[in-house]
């Protein structure tokens, strides 16, 4: 191999062969070694590398991986609208009538997960629907990350955990269904609420309840309107509207429930922003990971990081003039379409990544890893992260939902159906 130490030899006038001093061959970068002999004859003589046939094969590879690196740079940021289909699979659970709108899907693992009034079922990124599970809900409302998913009756007072084999846990709340939030590891937070007063219970990922609650009231800490939790369950933010002096107000409220929480004081606060969103509304929390969080309000947006658990910093604002028309995020990155029909993407830190105009009409907007989805009846338009449109097609069938399935090579997306889950394979 290249860089052994190794013996070469030179002749001298007499033809008796002398030892050279051992050298290195990773000194060079030739192939091949030129070595002028000293004798009477002061001729050149080339010592051909053993190595050249190594070195040629590297160059082979380099080659190849040069091939296809251009040729995933290609697939990825051209557009080129080609697809062929890989598969299939029919879900007749919840699609007796073809135009039920109620049929959701959303991202679980590798796969989807779809949601009806009257059951949920997983289909992996192979087609195979891996369970149904019935339950009877008229809202549902649902989270997922890679470990778990979540769903409970909005305004209903069920609500079910699940993993890749099924349902993991359940339970009953007393009070009405608001919102939840889920960690990774499965630990569900329940926002529900009375005439009077806002409570938060928790659950671990079997339903058990664990002894831990937040009960609040409009004219005292606020009536809870939205609620977020961070992957490890440990922090969580919530939106309160407060009510004092006759005065209406929001603020975001930060819970910590681990040791730093314990030495903050008894109710486990450690950060309130109320100045911060005087004259405006808050209305949407959420914690991308456990260090970085948003706050959402009617004028723009607060990046909040929580890297010290202590003290949350806002360490972005960003300022809207025009109003919020979609809004949809996920662990990477807040994307907002404005009623200009301006799409905006901003990384987790609040570093702006897009700005795009957009000139077609849609229903359905949302973010599935690093793809902002559009979608109007069969159509399907597709942009990055970067705002660059890599996918604009007319399917042959109404589209409720596309994921990103990760491919190392090829862009493979997951449609959801009405009656049923389709791969396809975009060129």
């Amino acid at each position: 191999m290249l860089g052994k130490s190794r013996k070469k030899v030179i002749l001298n006038s007499e033809g008796e062969q002398k030892a050279l001093p051992s050298f290195n061959v990773d000194k060079f970068n030739n192939d091949e070694l030129v070595i002028k002999d000293l004798g009477l004859n002061n001729k050149d003589k080339t010592v051909k590398s053993k190595y050249r046939l190594n070195i040629k094969l590297i160059a082979v590879f380099a080659f190849i991986f040069l091939l296809l690196a251009t040729a995933v740079f290609v697939i990825r940021f051209v557009n080129f609208n080609v697809t062929e289909m890989l598969w299939k699979t029919n879900v007749t659970k919840g699609s007796d009538n073809i135009n039920n709108k109620s049929i959701k899907y959303d991202s679980f693992r590798n796969g989807l997960m779809r949601v009806s009034n009257d059951g949920i079922t997983y289909i992996n990124d192979d087609g195979q629907v891996k369970w149904t599970i019935s339950y009877n809900m008229k809202d549902p409302i649902y989270e997922g990350n890679d470990n778990y998913f979540a769903i409970a009756d909005r305004n209903g007072y069920e609500f079910y955990i699940f993993d890749e084999n099924g349902l993991r846990g359940s339970n009953t709340v007393t009070n009405p269904i608001q919102k939840i939030s889920l960690s990774f590891d499965g630990i569900l937070y329940v926002l529900q609420s009375d005439e009077n007063n806002s409570y938060v219970n928790v659950f671990r990922n079997r339903g058990e309840t664990i002894d831990l609650s937040i009960k609040t009231t409009l004219t005292g800490d606020g009536t809870a309107i939205d609620l977020a939790t961070s992957n490890d369950g440990i922090e969580l933010a919530v939106a309160y509207v407060c009510l004092s002096n006759d005065k209406l107000y929001t603020k975001a409220t930060y819970y910590n429930f681990g040791e730093t929480g314990q030495n903050a004081n008894s109710k486990r606060i450690v950060k309130e922003f109320i100045d911060e969103l005087e004259g405006n509304f808050l209305g949407r929390v959420y914690f991308f990971d456990k260090d970085n969080s948003f706050l959402l309000y009617d004028g723009g947006v607060f990046f909040v990081s929580t890297k010290d658990p202590a003290n949350p910093t806002i360490i972005q604002k960003r300022d809207f003039d025009i109003k919020i028309r979609s809004i949809s995020y996920n662990k990477k990155y807040l994307a907002m379409v404005f009623e200009d029909n301006r799409m905006v993407m901003l990384n987790k830190d609040g570093t702006l990544l897009a700005d795009k105009q957009i000139d077609f009409d849609y229903e359905n907007f949302y973010i599935s890893e690093d793809y902002a989805i559009f979608l109007y009846g069969n159509r399907v338009m597709i942009y990055d992260s970067r705002g660059r449109m890599i996918f604009d097609k007319e399917m042959d069938i109404e589209v409720q939902y596309v994921a990103k399935k990760k491919s190392l090579i090829f862009t493979e997306l997951l449609l959801g159906l009405i009656d049923g889950v389709e791969c396809i394979r975009f060129y």
